[in-house]
């Protein structure tokens, strides 16, 4: 027969499931804002242009050819993405507006849902004295 859990074993588990719920909300807002996805783009590209390089490691001298290509593709990546940001700032200030209002409204968001969790976990607390 299954085995009932006590009232402090569901609390428990309400509290867990609460604060596993806070930690995913913050990794996706934290994997949705701007910023942080640019820093990891960065980081992706400089351990790619580095996985190129046989000297990534120390360990082994990087060879001319090997150094070589991973220059040429670095400074064609950065004059892409300068292309792309010439092409994608002509002039628009509405869509610099749009950006700036969808930032403000991620915040608020953000702040609505951590705003959210703080009255749960307050209300859990309470019902558990």
């Amino acid at each position: 027969m299954a085995k009932k859990k006590s009232l402090d074993d569901m609390r428990s588990e309400a509290y867990r499931r609460q604060d596993n719920l806070a930690s995913d909300i913050d990794e996706l807002v934290d994997r949705v804002h701007p910023v942080n996805a640019v820093t990891r783009w960065k980081n992706e590209l400089v351990g790619s242009v580095k996985g190129f390089s046989a000297a990534g490691d120390e360990k082994s001298p990087a060879t001319l050819p090997v150094a070589i290509a991973g220059g040429v593709i670095g400074v064609v990546l950065i004059g892409a993405g300068i292309a792309a940001a010439i092409a994608l700032s002509d002039g628009e200030e509405k869509s610099a507006k749009k950006s700036s209002k969808d930032e403000k409204k991620a915040e608020a968001e953000k702040a609505k849902a951590a705003e959210h969790m703080a009255k749960a976990k307050e209300k859990a607390r309470a019902a558990k004295d």
